[in-house]
């Protein structure tokens, strides 16, 4: 009995560590979004240039001076942005400890959480600039193609490359439709870009249950927002996508194994 009390204490004490650096990761997303938006702002391209930079400030110490003066400007957002820190924060801890559940401490765990931090730092950057920068999109899907070609993911490389054309193609088919019938843009090619790399990670088998989880948490976050049943206005599509695909992510094996 002993032994096996000593055997799950060192398993939680396994997870502790990833978890806690998944909620570090976390807060690091969103001060990088915060950071990439305000130098998009002063005229900063959206290039790897940009996010490189904003990536080296979120990851510097505060000075106390600085975050006085931000305090001082968005006080009344301070709680709302607090709690978006802390909510990402607990979603990465739950991925990073969730990786080494399912693959152990192998590169296909520390790949998964590199993902997961890449699908962060896209959700924030999206809901704060409406962007989807290449930078982010394009490496997670060139990512997402090496992990299954090395064979270190949970799907083969014929469904990596399948899911890689079928998230980009069915949206851009939508959109073509959407501008026939509207006359207008019905989303950017980011979204197109972000749902072929999460095809390319979780294979195609696994898209039309990303493409339903993102639908239907828009349409009730749309509908909160508005507070209405029937909400009008255009709202950025890429952190549905990207928490759709984070939960398809950590979703335990056995619920996998509907998708195929």
């Amino acid at each position: 009995m002993m032994l096996q009390e000593d055997f799950q204490l060192w398993q939680i004490a396994t997870l502790l560590a990833p978890a806690l650096l998944g909620a570090a990761a976390g807060v690091w997303c969103v001060r990088a979004a915060r950071v990439y938006a305000r130098l998009l702002a002063m005229g900063a391209q959206a290039d790897a240039t940009s996010l490189v930079a904003s990536l080296r400030m979120a990851a510097r110490p505060r000075r106390r001076g600085t975050a006085k003066a931000s305090a001082t400007v968005s006080k009344s957002a301070w709680p709302w942005v607090r709690g978006i820190s802390v909510l990402s924060a607990a979603a990465l801890a739950v991925v990073f400890a969730a990786a080494i559940i399912r693959y152990g401490y192998t590169p296909a765990a520390m790949l998964l959480a590199v993902a997961a931090c890449m699908l962060m730092l896209l959700a924030h950057i999206d809901a704060r600039t409406r962007l989807l920068p290449d930078a982010l999109t394009l490496p997670m899907l060139w990512l997402g193609l090496s992990v299954a070609w090395l064979g270190w993911g949970a799907v083969s490389l014929h469904d990596a490359v399948a899911g890689a054309m079928a998230g980009y193609g069915f949206l851009w088919l939508l959109l073509q439709a959407f501008r026939l019938l509207r006359g207008v843009e019905g989303m950017g090619h980011g979204d197109l870009k972000l749902l072929a790399a999460l095809g390319a990670w979780l294979g195609w088998q696994s898209l039309p249950w990303v493409l339903l989880a993102a639908c239907v948490t828009g349409i009730v976050f749309a509908m909160l927002k508005g507070k209405t049943f029937r909400p009008s206005g255009a709202y950025p599509f890429g952190p549905f996508l990207a928490a759709a695909g984070v939960a398809v992510f950590t979703a335990p094996p056995e619920l996998h194994l509907y998708f195929y």
